[in-house]
């Protein structure tokens, strides 16, 4: 019996972080909406969030899609695909530069379906099809969008035989049907082989479709059939689909005689003819005419401490019960009431206990763990009833003066002023077609590359892009105006510390006086060497969640 083949899609879902995958469709497609949904729909500017991407929810008669530009929005409603890196998708053409930068959120009534949402019958098929009718009636009714399909010339990969020719070795079974099957190396984890049988390149390119961040197109002009096998090292420093597309790259080089190269591929193309910037007004008391969001309580919780190989801040959903693993209470805290960071727990941040705990909750007969855990409001909502209860919190709202803060600054900019016709966002990765900087063993763990910003939406975007390394929403204070397009590649400062501890404990090991310099480059040497910008610690007064009480320890189970 021949194992099932193993798909781009589903190489996809081994090395990346779950997404809930976006159905191809075509221009026919695109134009039949096929279902009639209610006019209640309430479409707000979104508030300040350290996210570059959206997120969705449907409750039974609920639709939320929260933090979404228009393009997002374009992308979800016919089905374009989602970037996993939240990358520009070339395949939607055309619109004013904001439309991928403004973010708004919409909630929506929907027609009523038997049962709940929350049961394990609702994640089958398209669990997004009733939430993308609602979208597309947003954006024809409320932002009156205009569109036309077509097919244009875009940016993909090309592969055709390399100069010295296939390295491939005709199908002993020619006439068998086509088989690729993965297998993962036990000592080596990180290593992943494909063997292949009566395989045609055709076929095997296409199935590439998920592993490279455009389309990639077989232009070989080999038709027979092939057993071959591929070698692929996709690490943990894999993260994205350039990264992919660097591994499968190199791979069909050595390995297969092929080469990869960037080109012109004719697609499928989404062309936006006109769309508002401002969505007509909502019905009046729209917001209260929706359904509430169902006010769920954990039914059972139990919380003990975490083992010392317990992985940190992780929340696995299974049944009827969710886990969250390896949460201290800062954490917890700053999941429960959605902050951007926990440093707007002020004051309280010194003085809240560091031991982690793993939290066991069982949920309502009837719902489904994995249903919640796609909503982080209902999540936050019960984690917060949890806690007030087993911590005996009491918070309020406030300011805090935060002593550290980053404040984006101009030094000698070296910028590039950027066409003002160009879309302007702030993603992940190179820019289209450039080099990456991350790859397997660079330096470099993070990068991100902005088109058409000014510096007042770099420094309120640079949050959510930097990670981790900037826990304020920056101020502006470079005086610099117009528009520019830069890419920034730098080293976390986690990954920076543990290569200082590694190197420390080398140099006592050899008994050497000095340890080993560092490969890599900071956020702030980043800045201030590739864009002529100082990012300074500098004190700025924030909201704040200032922690009236709370308990170091929870009441017993």
């Amino acid at each position: 019996m021949k194992t099932p083949r193993m798909t781009g899609a589903l190489l996809l879902a081994f090395f990346v972080p779950s997404i809930l995958a976006q159905k191809a469709v075509t221009a026919m497609d695109w134009a039949q909406s096929g279902v009639t949904v209610p006019t209640i729909i309430d479409i707000h500017a979104s508030p300040y969030r350290p996210k570059i991407v959206y997120r969705t929810n449907i409750n039974n008669q609920r639709f939320d899609m929260r933090n979404a530009t228009v393009l997002d929005m374009i992308e979800f409603a016919y089905g374009l695909g989602e970037q996993d890196d939240d990358r520009e998708n070339a395949a939607i053409v055309g619109g004013p530069p904001w439309i991928d930068w403004d973010r708004f959120d919409l909630s929506a009534l929907l027609p009523p379906v038997e049962g709940s949402i929350a049961t394990p019958e609702h994640f089958q098929g398209d669990p997004n099809s009733r939430g993308r009718s609602v979208v597309r009636q947003a954006l024809t009714d409320r932002f009156h969008l205009k569109y036309h399909t077509g097919e244009s010339p875009l940016s993909g990969f090309i592969v055709t035989v390399g100069k010295d020719g296939p390295k491939l070795t005709e199908a002993n079974d020619p006439s068998a049907e086509g088989d690729c099957r993965g297998e993962r190396d036990k000592a080596d984890p990180a290593q992943y082989t494909l063997i292949c049988t009566s395989e045609t390149i055709e076929h095997f390119v296409a199935d590439r479709a998920q592993d490279f961040p455009q389309p990639i197109v077989d232009r070989t002009g080999l038709t027979k059939a092939y057993d071959f096998t591929l070698k692929l090292q996709l690490g943990p420093d894999v993260h994205t689909r350039d990264d992919r597309a660097l591994v499968f790259t190199e791979a069909f080089r050595k390995q297969l005689g092929l080469v990869v190269r960037r080109g012109e591929v004719p697609q499928p193309a989404f062309v936006v003819d006109a769309v508002d910037h401002t969505p007509t007004p909502n019905l009046p008391e729209s917001i209260k005419l929706l359904p509430a969001l169902p006010d769920l309580e954990f039914e059972v919780a139990s919380i003990r401490p975490s083992a010392e190989d317990e992985p940190h801040d992780q929340i696995r959903p299974g049944g009827s019960q969710i886990t969250f693993r390896g949460f201290n209470l800062q954490g917890l805290v700053t999941l429960a009431w959605q902050l951007p960071t926990g440093a707007m727990l002020g004051d309280a941040l010194p003085k809240l206990p560091q031991q982690r705990y793993t939290i066991l909750v069982s949920l309502p007969p009837g719902i489904d763990g994995r249903a919640v855990n796609q909503d982080p409001d209902q999540i936050a909502a019960m984690l917060q009833k949890l806690l007030i209860d087993r911590f005996g919190i009491r918070l309020h709202w406030g300011e805090w003066t935060q002593p550290d803060a980053y404040v984006l600054y101009a030094a000698s900019p070296k910028m590039k002023k950027a066409d003002p016709g160009l879309r302007s966002f702030c993603k992940f990765g190179p820019a289209e077609g450039g080099k990456p900087a991350r790859y397997a063993g660079s330096p470099f763990d993070a990068e991100f590359h902005c088109q058409n910003v000014t510096m007042a939406q770099f420094a309120d975007r640079l949050q959510a892009v930097a990670g981790s390394d900037i826990k304020n929403r920056v101020p502006d204070r470079t005086g610099l105006t117009g528009s520019y397009t830069f890419t920034v590649f730098f080293t976390s400062s986690r990954t920076l510390r543990a290569r200082t501890a590694t190197a420390a404990s080398e140099a006592k090991q050899a008994d050497e006086a000095t340890e080993a310099l560092l490969d890599g480059r900071s956020l702030e040497d980043a800045f201030r060497k590739e864009l002529g910008l100082k990012i300074q610690r500098r004190p700025v007064t924030i909201p704040a969640l200032i922690l009236d009480h709370f308990d170091q320890t929870p009441t017993e189970n």
